[in-house]
């Protein structure tokens, strides 16, 4: 396969001229702004390999991934100035922008999501972690967790406390004007007196795709606000997204890119490579409405003590997914083993959902015996699903109204030199949801080890959770379940049991981390090779073992992450026992001013039979074993990169040559990430980004 190099030079050199006036009007930064935290809020642990984005993970209760913070530890004495909240309460915690240079590159592309992920080749294109403990569990709509690593949410949103107006863009490109990736963000905050910040971020990817009908646009829109005082806390969080995916089913026929020289005719491009789809879109659309207040009761002493603080969220969304084409042949050809239900060429769902939580907690530190903060609150949830009749052509479509009234409560000691500690609970009292239960619980503390100290931290989630609407229940032309209906039984699924324990220890003085954990689910729920979801009734074990170790030797780094897992139940929940990410730079100052790192990334993963992708429901599946489509295989083929990384004052740009593996191995090139899904071939891609936070 050819390189394809992008032909916007010009238009890359101009916008590097543009931005090079700018460098000069703010302070020389190398790694990142002062960030300052108050006493009353942890620390967040280090974590250096691959550093992940703080709006790149889903926050859920009790199995959501720690969020991974690059290089710096923040500091325990000083006043916040960026943060995220906790959806339901609001309460503030420390966070850092992204503005490090080690793996800047990186972080642009899918792969930076995660240790290993699997995708449809294409940036903005539904995705699905490798490691399962990386992974959440379904959402209520369950069309847009393919996106996660997109979505903006109140709770992974970083607010803001400036002194003067900031702003950050950023750009990348990668391929010609046929294949071009593109995604453009920008972030501007101001501060309107000295407790209340405005700003907006916009974030506009379009990935044409280097591959025929795989083009992917999307735009996201966010509005935010936020007012802290000694007893007012105030944030608003406003939201909303178009996402497009072009469907083209998989390459047809993985010859294309294993043995192209076998075919019955040369490739000049990889658009040439015939396709199972065409012509046929899906489309997200949605919003979110939040808001939070908090108001503390407290005594005035040197300083205001917060003694107790009273809270009020609401949140509310509403999501709508289209599946459609212009060509109905094209679908019923693909679709050829199932019965359409109906003569439409569009399947669409919506759905809504609004929260209330009214809560109070005793704050940790207004007095001696005051330990701990202790919090409860109560919620009210509204939910509303739309989805098409069984036998719809226009109109007929089902309403139906969920209500759930939640109790939850937490308990955290964030103060303390050598002990740390939170647990949480959430329990589903009245309605549909009655008797959903997440327990979930954190400890830390610190011991000395090599002449350093070391932080060693437990965890433990225990979750009981009812099945989702869309597990239970969904009609669309031609994958339908629900009463009996696919494989789903008679009155719904049983609700899925969780467990979870694990434990790291972080080693600063090597920049070592290592973690384990075990996880045992019953009543597991999946999406069989049909493509619609069955439950397994029996237990099943997934462990878990990470190690994150980072070199360095004068110039010379190498940064590594080595993942084992093991699913008891591969048939059923199948994963790669080992997947690997690492980065071998060389990093440099030229003039002192500007810093570069030089060098080369890989990812890795063993072979496994991958799920597959199911566009009608945008879910992954287990594959068929037809004996015209039989079972594949992906993995065991590395992903190389190489890259030129630099830093010059608050600017960050790159040139990475994205797979270039390919013409270096002596091997048959095998870059699927899914099942008849590859990846982009070789190509180079340029990124660029300015911080303006003061």
């Amino acid at each position: 396969m050819s390189t394809f190099v992008p032909v916007k030079i010009q238009t890359c050199i101009l916008l590097f001229l543009w931005f090079i006036p700018l460098v000069g009007w703010g302070q020389e930064l190398d790694s990142i702004p002062e960030v300052v935290v108050s006493d009353t809020i942890p620390p967040i642990i280090t974590d250096t390999v691959p550093p992940v984005i703080s709006d790149s993970i889903p926050a859920a209760i009790s199995d959501s991934i720690p969020e991974i913070i690059p290089e710096e530890i923040i500091p325990d004495t000083i006043e916040k100035r960026f943060w995220t909240i906790s959806e339901f309460t609001g309460e503030r915690t420390p966070a850092v922008p992204d503005t490090v240079l080690t793996d800047y590159f990186h972080r642009t592309n899918v792969e930076g999501f995660g240790t290993a992920i699997g995708y449809l080749g294409n940036l903005g294109s539904p995705m699905e972690s490798r490691i399962f403990s990386e992974r959440a569990s379904r959402s209520d709509f369950m069309f847009a967790d393919p996106f996660y690593a997109y979505t903006k949410t109140p709770e992974k949103f970083q607010f803001m406390n400036i002194k003067i107006p900031s702003s950050v863009v950023s750009y990348q490109s990668g391929g010609g004007n046929v294949e071009e990736e593109e995604r453009f963000k920008a972030l501007v905050a101001t501060n309107l007196g000295k407790h209340f910040n405005i700003g907006a971020d916009v974030d506009y990817l379009y990935a044409r795709g280097f591959y025929e009908s795989q083009a992917d646009k999307r735009i996201d829109w966010v509005g935010f606000a936020n007012y802290v005082s000694d007893r007012h806390q105030l944030h608003v969080f406003y939201h909303t997204s178009d996402i497009t995916t072009t469907e083209n089913g998989g390459i047809d026929g993985d010859g294309w890119i294993t043995h192209p020289d076998t075919m019955d005719r040369a490739l000049h491009s990889s658009k040439e490579i015939p396709v199972k789809l065409g012509s046929t879109w899906s489309n997200q659309a949605g919003q979110r409405a939040y808001l939070n207040y908090r108001y503390s009761f407290g005594m005035q002493r040197a300083h205001f003590v917060p003694v107790a603080t009273a809270f009020y969220t609401i949140d509310y969304q509403d999501k709508k997914r289209r599946f459609y084409t212009t060509d109905v042949s094209i679908l019923d050809n693909y679709y050829g083993e199932y019965t359409p239900t109906h003569k439409s060429n569009a399947d669409s769902t919506s759905f809504f959902l609004m929260h209330n939580t009214l809560g109070l907690s005793l704050r940790e530190g207004f007095a001696d015996w005051a330990k701990w903060d202790l919090a409860a609150f109560v919620t009210h949830e509204y939910a509303g699903y739309r989805i098409l009749g069984q036998d719809s052509i226009a109109g007929g479509d089902i309403e139906l109204p969920e209500q759930s009234l939640f109790v939850g409560g937490e308990l955290a000691k964030n103060k303390g030199a050598f002990l740390r500690y939170n647990a949480a609970f959430n329990l589903g009292i009245i309605g549909k949801k009655k008797g959903n239960l997440s327990l979930s619980g954190t400890v830390e503390t610190r011991i000395p080890i090599f002449g350093d100290t070391a932080s060693v931290i437990g965890h433990a989630a225990l979750s009981n959770t009812a099945p989702t609407f869309y597990e239970n229940r969904y009609n669309s032309k031609y994958i339908s379940w629900g009463d009996g209906l696919g494989g789903v039984p008679d009155g719904g699924f049983e609700s899925v049991v969780r467990q979870k324990f694990g434990g790291d220890l972080v080693i600063p003085h090597t920049d070592t981390k290592f973690g384990i954990e075990v996880e045992n689910i019953n009543n597991y729920i999946y999406f069989g090779a049909w493509g619609w979801p069955v439950q397994y009734s029996d237990n099943i074990q997934v462990l878990t073992g990470r190690l994150d170790q980072n070199f360095k030797l004068g110039v010379l780094h190498w940064d590594s992450r080595l993942v084992y897992q093991k699913s008891s139940e591969a048939e059923i929940l199948p994963l790669p026992d080992f997947a690997a990410y690492t980065s071998l730079y060389v990093q440099f100052k030229i003039a002192k001013v500007l810093t570069v790192q030089l060098g080369a990334n890989a990812h890795y993963w063993t072979s496994y039979y991958a799920p597959s992708y199911e566009p009608a429901i945008q879910q992954f599946k287990l594959q068929k074993d037809d004996e015209d489509d039989p079972k594949t295989k992906v993995g065991n083929y590395p992903l190389i990169n190489a890259f030129v990384n630099a830093h010059l004052k608050q600017t960050r740009f790159f040139i990475e040559w994205y797979n270039v593996g390919t013409l270096l191995l002596n091997v048959p090139p095998n870059y699927f990430s899914l099942p008849h899904y590859p990846i982009n071939p070789d190509v180079i891609k340029i990124g660029l980004s300015v911080n303006f936070i003061n």
